[in-house]
Order: structure tokens, then sequence, then C-alpha cells
């Protein structure tokens, strides 16, 4: 550890992800703000002049910036669809790459980075930042623990009663798909992360827009504004998953349901089950064992959690990870798991069947 050392970090795209990267990045005196590219005429500039970066430093072209501005790594906060030759290059150019997630949406993109990362002696995270929330973390010990048991079933959620974003999250051409790749894909990592990273097999699928095609004039959710004729990708996805190891996953992810939730995240296992509620319940995790006293069941939940704020954890995890010369925080070869199982909910559902998947990179 060298905790005396700086590292010098650049950013790829200027929107309102890179401005959260920025401001937990400046939490950290010994972190430094050295670059920025955006494809957007000024937009890099404006950036910039925010967050006290030199001018000069303020690019269109981020090949440009990887050749011209000494830096340890980069945040690539692009859209869904661009995160592919800002994140091969930046590996090749020798930089450590936080990316944006999901890694990527078309599964040839995701197998390009991997291709790029595998040997390059460099970190590639990919931004889970519930993967340093207090829940995640109090899950991963009591599987850690090996209290479950072998886990042979799971059910992965994300949910949104009337969540429906608007601009590129509902273009194809910006952000590949709906609801699976925006929210979708956090619980698919949360889920499949704490099973172990199985090697999915198969996988069935249904996906639609049901919801927002029946949507009449303009909608609102929070500062987005859009129309049913805006809407090119799903708010709803299902899936049924199989791994190699023999367990399986339903999966439901949706920005809009005639309901009031569509279940809680849950493990079964050999040795016991976990539930993960909603954020802001206490507890947050609860574990299921077969034991009785009497008549009564035996629920377990762990005591005084303190909820930790997720983002800056996200941030100080991959900058102390650069400085100090450790892996990723987060391993990308379970993180391309969920693009090998994404992909093949895309083809599952254009399809109308069962598709078989493959791992390889």
């Amino acid at each position: 550890m060298n905790s005396n050392r700086g590292v010098k970090i650049g950013i790829i795209g200027a929107g309102g992800i890179a401005n959260t990267h920025a401001r937990y990045y400046r939490q950290h005196p010994w972190v430094e703000l050295v670059g920025i590219a955006d494809i957007v005429p000024g937009k890099a500039a404006e950036f910039a002049k925010k967050w006290d970066i030199p001018e000069e430093r303020a690019f269109e072209d981020y090949r440009q910036m990887l050749e011209t501005v000494e830096m340890d790594g980069v945040s690539i906060c692009t859209y869904n669809m661009a995160h592919r030759a800002p994140a091969v290059d930046a590996l090749a150019a020798g930089k450590h790459v936080l990316l944006e997630k999901p890694m990527a949406v078309e599964l040839e993109d995701a197998r390009a980075i991997m291709r790029a990362w595998e040997g390059s002696g460099r970190i590639l995270m990919v931004g889970f930042q519930p993967d340093f929330s207090t829940q995640y973390k109090a899950a991963r010990q009591i599987v850690d623990s090996g209290a479950l048991g072998q886990i042979y079933y799971a059910e992965s959620v994300s949910f949104r009663r009337w969540g429906i974003p608007g601009g590129t999250f509902l273009k194809k051409a910006f952000a590949g798909a709906g609801t699976l790749v925006d929210t979708g894909c956090y619980a698919l990592h949360t889920t499949m992360s704490l099973m172990g990273d199985p090697r999915p097999v198969t996988v069935t699928a249904m996906t639609g827009n049901f919801l927002a095609r029946e949507a009449r004039g303009e909608q609102e959710w929070g500062r987005f504004r859009w129309r049913a004729e805006d809407v090119e990708v799903e708010d709803f996805a299902t899936a049924f998953v199989r791994f190699e190891n023999g367990a399986v996953m339903v999966f439901k992810s949706c920005w809009a349901a005639n309901a009031d939730s569509i279940g809680r995240p849950f493990f079964l296992g050999t040795r016991g089950g976990m539930v993960l509620n909603p954020r802001g319940v206490d507890p947050p995790v609860e574990i299921y064992f077969n034991h009785h006293v009497g008549n009564l069941d035996l629920t377990c939940a762990p005591k005084g959690l303190r909820e930790v704020e997720d983002w800056p954890e996200k941030i100080r995890a991959f900058a102390e990870a650069v400085r100090d010369g450790l892996p990723s925080p987060i391993d990308p070869r379970g993180v391309f798991l969920t693009n090998v199982v994404m992909d093949g909910m895309l083809s599952s559902a254009e399809r109308g069947g069962e598709v078989t998947v493959d791992c390889s990179y």
C-alpha cells in the first residue's frame, strides 16, 4: 500500500454520471482529475471549468486525451452502446478502467472488452455500486460463511411501479435495451455474484413495452418527459436461466407494473434461505432455517447494520485499487457472465423460445 501516492484520473463522457464520478473523486485529496473528453462540442470544456480541470485538457476525441495527458486511469461514462471503443483503447494505452454499467449491451462488445483486459495487467472494474452497500456486504458475508449451503434457486428482482425514464434511455441506438440494462443489470449482477457467478447454459425470456406503449399524452417521471412513440425498448423483462452447476434463476425487471411489488430477491440453499429487502427496509437481509422451537420457525436477521452510501464507496475502491496496486474490486469475469445472460434474454425474447448461451470470449 502506498497511501502517499497520488492518482491521476481522466473521464470519458461528460454527462450526469460523469459529474457524480467527479464529485466523489474530489473527496480524496490524493486523486487529481487531469482530463475530460466528450464528443459533443463544448461539453468537455464546460465540464473542465466546473471541476477545475485545465482547459487545455478538455477534448472532443478521447484518444487524444489518452495520448497526450499523463494519467493512471479513466472513468468511462459514455452511453451504453458506446462502451466498447473507449474501454478497449484505454486498456491498450495502459490505463486502469472504471467502466459504468453495464459492461456492454452487445455481447461481442463485452467480449472485445474482456479480451483487451486479459493480460493487460490493468484494472477493469464495472461500476456496480450496490456491491458496496450495507445489504450486499452483509449478504456476501452470510453466503461466504456457508450458512446457506449450496444455492440451487434464486429470484432476481428489479422493480419500479412507475419509473420510465426518457431521453437516450428509450432509444436503442444509445441504450441498446430498456429496463434489462438500466436497472435490471444491477439485480442480475447481485444475484449471480451471490450465487458464486455460475456459468449460464440456457435462457428462456420474454420482454415487452406493455405499459409504455399504452401511455396517452406526455408522461413524466422525475426530470424525464416522454411519449409512447418515443419508447423503442422494453419496460418489462423476465427470464428463466439454467446454470452449469445445476442451479436455476428466475429474473424479473420492470420500469412499470400494475402492482405494488413483483416480489423480493431471494436465495434457496441446502442449509438456509436468504431474502434481500427493498432499500430502506430494516433489516436489509433476512435468513431462514428449518430449525424449530416448538411450533415456531426460526428467522434470523443481522442487527445494528449501519447504512453507507454506496456511490462514494465505489469510487474510493477503484481509486485505492489503482493507488495500491490491488486487483479490481469487482471481478470483470463475473460481470461478463451477466452480459452472456442478458444477451441470451434478448435473443430468447426475439426468437420466442429457449436459447443456449456461449460463455467464451
